[in-house]
């Protein structure tokens, strides 16, 4: 006979390390700091994954499900653990998604011999044993369960605080892999995930919220509005900014650009788009599409889903073949010129590629590796020398300049009436204080390097930028409200920053 929480803690504690010990040697890698392994970064990781999986088996085991479910979690355990082992997978939502539609003869053309050992030990002897045994389920079992539930929970949480940089490189570095094969974590959370993008949205989900729009255009004007959101831009890094290099040879030239002190907010794209894009839950581009106003939104990679509304046109047919930049969304503006009368009209660019990590290098083409030697490998800290990865960080921000100095070219040529306003998402950490790439935790501010960002402003029309010590990516909001003189309750017009100079 056995407790139902020594139980619980003995089958997690065994089953997680047991399962993760075939992998230690991918952990560690990802972990290394130069000649030694982070150590304290890799506890703290796994006492993360641990934590979760732990508080997942509590919160859904009870006096009926508790064998049964423990008995599953080996057979998957064994299935997942065998196949990362000998064909080094990740156990995501696809692969996840790919396994429930796989035929029997690629079933049995991936079985092999090599997966006795661990049928043997990772199910058949566990799972004898947990047949056997008695489980006892005291009273109130289920206060106890909260408790350690709590108490896992505040343990993981301060240890991810404290070894943040450490995971968060680990992360990137291993471009999310350590997220997917780390067990049994992984195929936990990506089968919930396989389950909501298949049956939830279709059987669950309510009809998608229409938006309304209460608003008004107070006054049609000829003029074109162009926001271009760029990825990882530091200010840090730009001559624009007073950088000692010439990152920006194109953009330097151009007298009539405004460069102002941007701020980022939040290190994670997926997070930081919206505060560009939406407010108080409402997209620009929605307000902006159901007021009449011709939007278009052109992305290399994507807006999620903030441009639901009118949606976003991914670059196709791009002219270095396969391999897509962000100079291939300028011809999708070109045509969109071509084709403007008159009125106000909305376009946003998403420079996707920008000066994402870690490996800066596949964000540009070939020509502008001019800064060398550069670093070829995602482990920056030990297969890179600083000086490499300024050099890689540098090219990127110089493709930058071409791009966003070829949009302007663009508009310029178009001689229409335009205003163009160019931000990064948010910045990136190259070794500050051993920090590494983008992203903090909830509750922590971004680090100088992150949160200040490039915010470039040109006009064809004759125009006043408010000055303020710093802008926040909110405040662009506000302004292209203001640009396109629409009158809605969601913007604050006292937060824009740029005044038009006349008026037709």
């Amino acid at each position: 006979m056995v407790n139902f929480h020594t139980f619980s803690i003995a089958f997690c504690t065994l089953m997680f390390f047991v399962c993760n010990s075939l992998f230690l040697e991918k952990f560690t890698i990802w972990f290394k700091n130069r000649d030694s392994i982070d150590y304290l970064g890799l506890g703290a990781f796994f006492a993360l994954a641990y934590a979760i999986f732990l508080i997942f088996f509590l919160l859904i085991c009870h006096r009926k499900t508790t064998k049964i479910i423990a008995i599953i979690l080996c057979i998957f355990s064994t299935i997942v653990a065998y196949f990362i082992k000998k064909y080094d997978v990740s156990v995501d939502r696809t692969m996840v998604m790919n396994a429930l539609f796989t035929d029997k003869s690629e079933v049995h053309s991936l079985l092999s011999l090599q997966m006795i050992p661990y049928v043997i030990f990772l199910s058949l002897l566990p799972i004898i044993f947990i047949t056997r045994l008695t489980i006892i389920f005291p009273k109130n079992y289920f206060i106890k369960s909260l408790k350690i539930i709590l108490i896992s929970l505040a343990i993981a949480v301060g240890f991810g605080y404290s070894q943040y940089n450490s995971i968060h490189r680990a992360v990137n570095l291993s471009r999310k892999k350590i997220v997917y094969i780390v067990m049994p974590t992984n195929y936990i959370r990506s089968s919930l995930s396989a389950f909501n993008h298949t049956f939830s949205k279709k059987f669950f989900s309510s009809t998608p919220r229409d938006i309304k729009v209460e608003g008004k255009v107070l006054k049609q004007e000829d003029l074109i509005v162009v926001l271009a959101i760029g990825e990882t831009s530091r200010q840090k890094n730009f001559q624009l900014y007073g950088y000692d290099r010439q990152t920006n040879p194109i953009l330097s030239k151009d007298k009539k650009l405004h460069v102002l002190n941007g701020k980022a907010k939040i290190g994670s794209t997926l997070y930081a788009l919206p505060e560009i894009l939406v407010k108080n839950d409402i997209p620009l581009t929605a307000i902006t599409s159901k007021l009449g106003i011709d939007t278009s939104c052109y992305v290399n990679y994507s807006l999620y889903d903030n441009c639901a509304i009118p949606g976003e046109i991914k670059v196709s047919n791009c002219k270095r073949g396969k391999l897509c930049f962000d100079e291939d969304t300028i011809p999708y503006l070109q045509e969109n010129l071509h084709q403007y009368k008159s009125g106000p009209r909305l376009v946003v660019l998403h420079l996707g590629g920008g000066s994402h990590g870690p490996s800066y290098h596949e964000r540009y083409p070939i020509e502008f590796q001019i800064f060398t030697p550069i670093c070829k490998d995602a482990d920056v800290i030990n297969k890179c020398s600083k000086e490499e990865l300024y050099n890689t960080f540098d090219n990127t921000i110089l493709y930058v300049d071409h791009v966003v100095g070829n949009i302007i070219k663009t508009l310029d040529k178009s001689k229409l009436n335009y205003v163009f306003i160019y931000l990064s998402d948010h910045g990136e950490s190259l070794l500050e204080e051993g920090r590494i790439f983008h992203g903090m935790p909830p509750g922590i501010d971004l680090p100088p390097e992150q949160a200040q960002i490039p915010l470039i402003v040109k006009s064809s029309i004759p125009i006043t930028i408010k000055k303020r010590p710093e802008y926040t990516q909110q405040e662009v909001f506000d302004t292209i409200i203001d640009l396109l003189n629409i009158d809605i309750k969601v913007a604050d017009k006292t937060k824009s920053f740029i005044s038009k100079n006349y008026s037709k």
